[in-house]
């Protein structure tokens, strides 16, 4: 007499596929936002630097500020930030202002990131 196949055993292919797809779309997205989350952690770091040395040896002016940040970006090799910063002088304080646009592809529609960071010494 012969027996009945027994039940599969494991992943059907579709059930593969489906989880192969879902994970191939989050390093997609992961592989264009993680390089954004570390940008915008490198400049917490520079603006986070900028007012500890400030406590130590106090920003006078704005070109000073300005030169600092310069100084800070180039360290960290993000000369392409250098536009997207402003140093003010508001209310007899420094402000450094920092702004501007990335673009995260979601397949389905290009979602526009806006970051600001500000720091007032």
């Amino acid at each position: 007499m012969k027996e009945l196949p027994a039940r599969q055993k494991g992943a059907s292919f579709i059930g593969t596929l489906i989880f192969l797809a879902l994970l191939g779309y989050g390093v997609y997205v992961g592989i264009q936002y993680v390089p954004q989350m570390i940008e915008s952690k490198a400049i917490d770091s520079i603006l986070r630097t900028i007012k500890d040395e400030n406590k130590t040896d106090p920003i006078t002016s704005v070109e000073d500020a300005n030169a600092m940040v310069i100084r800070l970006l180039q360290v960290n090799e993000m000369n392409d930030m250098t536009d997207a910063f402003k140093v003010r002088l508001r209310e007899n304080h420094i402000v450094i202002e920092f702004s501007y646009d990335r673009k995260l592809n979601l397949l389905y529609k290009v979602k526009p990131m806006h970051y600001e960071k500000t720091l007032r010494l």
